[in-house]
């Protein structure tokens, strides 16, 4: 039984009611002196409020995926040593089970393992295959690839389970208004359980940009047939996993052609959760500061999407901020919900719009141009904001309701040139 199943709610729904009919039925009937009787009436007390917590606190971890199993709630994490992983690519490993769900059409999601950059350890990631992957026609295709990060606490479940990720790209794929990528989504919290460790390779030598860059694509590169070129490549988070993608593409366009930003920071945090990560060094913080680079530092070639409720006040902000500092040949884009929080909810609004976007990124565009955003875009400075034709004016009548952006706008940043 694991932490987030079904099953375990049910069990802790049972010990609660359980707690609350024994109070009710023994509260009376408990016999003997005062030192006897008010002591047991007190656990009875307790019995109730812990099981009511439990019952809360499974409820909010499995709304936020916080942790996602037994052990790592204990603090072991998932991780496994590097003689239980297996090597080999799974276009060959997953044998029967791919030609199985090759004949029924289904996308499916397999883990790999990463081996973390500068120590004899690797960390489970997913990455979801479409449909297409397995599809007669696509056999020599290489698929364009996005890199999911997760924010903190979180992980690649958080992905999987509250975001939908593999409903979301079914259907946007299945509409044509994304094209068939192959996601990732890796562990970016190895280092350590409850610290954020904000994807940067820290002065204390723990090396989770390379590890996030680098290794993730060795692997991918070994196992699936992906691209190889930094066109076919994008990344993608939310919350804290928004900042990782932001300094990630903006630091490496060498790997990557576009990021996007789901109420992301633009500025790293240093605070009680990320303990220092810079060991006092200014340069190493401006170095990972996305909203500094944008304004001091000529602009990478590199498209970023930069996603916000307006009710959520300082990642508005802040993607207003970076996109008025984005210089060209960067371009940023500005998509902003009119309602909503810091929240799944909102982000699972925001990834269909966020999918299309990239689909009009990444090299090549497996989906038809014309229908690939799912939302009109604003013209700016009297240029179309994306390549390639508006879709039709009927189109947003089509949306599902879960991604219907309703009164939002999409518009390129201010000073964002195409180059």
């Amino acid at each position: 039984m694991s932490l987030t199943s079904n099953w375990t709610l049910v069990v802790l729904f049972a010990l609660a009611l359980g707690a609350v009919g024994a109070t009710v039925v023994l509260w009376t009937r408990v016999r003997g002196p005062g030192w006897v009787r008010w002591p047991t009436r007190f656990s009875l007390i307790v019995a109730c409020q812990l099981t009511a917590c439990l019952v809360l606190g499974a409820l909010l971890n499995n709304y936020g995926q916080f942790y996602t199993s037994w052990s790592e709630l204990l603090g072991k994490g998932p991780g496994v040593s590097l003689p239980q992983a297996k090597p080999g690519a799974y276009d060959k490993q997953l044998g029967e089970v791919l030609r199985h769900q090759k004949l029924r059409g289904r996308s499916i999601i397999v883990p790999i393992y990463v081996r973390i950059a500068g120590k004899n350890q690797v960390e489970q990631a997913m990455v979801y295959l479409p449909a297409a992957y397995f599809s007669r026609g696509y056999e020599a295709t290489r698929f364009p690839v996005v890199e999911l990060i997760a924010g903190y606490p979180g992980g690649p479940r958080s992905w999987t389970g509250p975001l939908s990720i593999q409903h979301i790209l079914d259907g946007e794929i299945a509409q044509n208004r994304a094209s068939p990528f192959i996601a990732v989504m890796p562990v970016h919290n190895y280092v350590s359980r409850r610290r954020d460790g904000e994807c940067v390779n820290s002065a204390h030598g723990d090396q989770v940009e390379t590890t996030l860059t680098v290794n993730v694509r060795q692997e991918m590169e070994h196992d699936f047939r992906v691209a190889t070129d930094r066109s076919g490549w994008a990344i993608m988070g939310y919350s804290t996993g928004g900042f990782c993608a932001l300094n990630i593409a903006m630091r490496r366009a060498d790997l990557f052609a576009a990021g996007v930003s789901l109420s992301g920071n633009v500025e790293p945090y240093v605070d009680r959760s990320t303990g220092d990560l810079f060991g006092n060094s200014e340069a190493l913080r401006l170095a990972n500061d996305p909203l500094w680079r944008a304004k001091h530092l000529p602009g990478p070639p590199v498209s970023l999407l930069l996603a916000a409720s307006r009710q959520d006040v300082s990642a508005w902000r802040g993607a207003l901020a970076l996109g008025a500092a984005v210089r060209a040949p960067a371009r940023a884009y500005t998509f902003v919900l009119p309602h909503g929080g810091h929240n799944m909810g909102v982000w699972r609004a925001m990834v269909p719009v966020a999918l299309d976007w990239l689909s009009r990124m990444v090299d090549p565009p497996l989906a038809d141009p014309s229908l690939a955003s799912g939302v009109g875009p604003v013209a700016a400075h009297g240029r179309p904001s994306m390549p390639g034709p508006p879709p039709p004016a009927h189109h947003h009548r089509g949306r599902p309701p879960s991604a219907r952006p309703h009164r939002s706008r999409l518009r390129a940043g201010p000073r964002s040139n195409s180059p």
